[in-house]
């Protein structure tokens, strides 16, 4: 039998079960929330004094908690200075759906062909949960709902490293549409509601190609999702961005599409 399908099965109970929670892990939920968030924004140094007071628990659970948050990629250790938030240029974003077109079809190929009943259970709790966010229009529920879909998926390919690795892309994913909600007044575009009704339509698709495991379909649509949604966050950002580059004309006048206007833009540091 292939081992791809069995394979879930011999872990499925041990990965149900977790541990009870502990300072450490209160304060690194908390904390990660309000980086996410922009509640705390990126580059801020994070007082470790300041922050056992607020959170009233010890030095040694609030170290544990920024070394997790950390190896997410959220805060950034540095010796003899403590710890500060993890900064977030846009010049990353397009390099993250890069990275994207490579990394989304292999862990949507592997949803389809590994997932178990419990699986598909989860993934269907997600995305109901996502298609209530979009027709609700919170734009903040909207994108944790959209996380929590592709934690489904994540969890389905069942291979631990490629599940990690995904995970961390789908925190700086997180990051970047937090910043594109903070930025969506300023593009005078189409609502969050609206531009990712095109993202939820993809993924239900998606939800009936997992449950008839058809790998080639998740990978192909794992690119068609990828197109989509950088394609929304970059005009979304790449609007606003021209709103604040007063003195230079519209990307078009440079014969850019507004992917490569972004890219520029910010690698030059035009203000």
């Amino acid at each position: 039998m292939d081992s791809s399908l069995t394979r879930p099965k011999r872990r499925e109970a041990a990965l149900r079960k977790t541990p009870p929670s502990t300072g450490a892990q209160r304060v690194y939920a908390a904390l990660r929330h309000a980086i996410i968030a922009l509640e705390i924004e990126p580059g801020v140094a994070l007082e470790e004094e300041r922050l056992c007071r607020e959170y009233k628990v010890s030095r040694t659970p609030m170290r544990e908690a920024l070394i997790r948050l950390a190896s997410e990629g959220l805060v950034e250790l540095e010796p003899n200075r403590g710890a500060r938030v993890a900064a977030l240029q846009f010049v990353d974003v397009i390099d993250h759906y890069e990275a994207m077109d490579v990394f989304q079809p292999v862990i949507w190929h592997f949803a389809a062909v590994r997932r178990t009943n419990s699986d598909l259970v989860s993934i269907s709790e997600s995305l109901a949960a996502f298609r209530t966010a979009v027709a609700g229009g919170d734009s903040e529920a909207i994108v944790q709902a959209n996380y929590k879909v592709h934690c489904a998926i994540a969890a389905a390919c069942h291979n631990r490293s490629l599940e990690k690795a995904y995970r961390q892309m789908l925190v700086d994913k997180l990051r970047v549409g937090q910043h594109a909600v903070r930025d969506l007044p300023q593009s005078g575009g189409p609502t969050l509601s609206k531009r990712f009704s095109g993202a939820l339509r993809i993924i239900q698709e998606l939800a009936e190609v997992i449950a008839n495991r058809k790998g080639v379909d998740a990978e192909r649509l794992a690119r068609d999702y990828n197109t989509h949604v950088r394609a929304q966050i970059v005009d979304i950002l790449s609007a606003s961005l021209a709103k604040e580059i007063r003195h230079l004309p519209s990307p078009e006048n440079f014969g850019l599409t507004r992917e490569a206007f972004l890219r520029c833009s910010l690698r030059l540091g035009v203000k």
